[in-house]
């Protein structure tokens, strides 16, 4: 993979794409607003490059706020909660972009199989991954697992990038 080099034409595109009204984190930045401060892309594009060159983000960026919604009404429970983090807006944005380029990156090298139409972006859904998502969430419901994405070292995700040759700055 190239090296990323992020321009204002990337932070354009990745706030056009991203929807108005979301919540935002600690930021509290909406992107409705962020679209409209166009002269504010130049300088987002220019920090977002500096913190990948620095390979280290701002605590306002990975810092989020929690709410716990409830599943039930039985609202005593502490496990009968979902907790749903509200990531700040410009975090958001940084990370459209990496995964615009990351993709691009695998489409270009074909590395995903056509076969796997449903899991990439933009793609029509196709019938195999609401299958998996079925069968997982069923031995989920027997069996006490940890949420998937908690129970995945961080090691093999790093090795998998490595093998696809995704950017080590990314």
């Amino acid at each position: 993979m190239d090296p990323v080099i992020i321009m204002p034409d990337d932070v354009v595109d990745a706030v056009r794409r991203a929807p108005n009204w979301k919540s935002p984190g600690l930021d509290g930045l909406h992107h409705y607003w962020l679209k409209g401060f166009v002269v504010c892309h130049d300088v987002l594009a220019r920090q977002f490059q500096e913190a990948l060159d620095q390979k280290s983000l701002p605590n306002l960026f990975t810092t989020g706020i929690t709410h716990l919604v409830p599943k039930d009404r039985d609202s005593t429970d502490p496990s009968k909660y979902h907790p749903i983090t509200c990531l700040p807006t410009i975090y958001k944005t940084l990370t459209s972009i990496l995964s615009t380029r990351i993709t691009r990156h695998l489409n270009s090298n074909e590395v995903m199989s056509h076969a796997q139409n449903g899991y990439r972006g933009g793609g029509r859904g196709t019938k195999e991954p609401l299958l998996i998502g079925a069968v997982i969430s069923k031995g989920v419901k027997r069996k006490d697992y940890k949420k998937a994405f908690d129970s995945v070292p961080h090691t093999w995700l790093k090795r998998v990038l490595e093998l696809y040759k995704v950017d080590c700055t990314v």
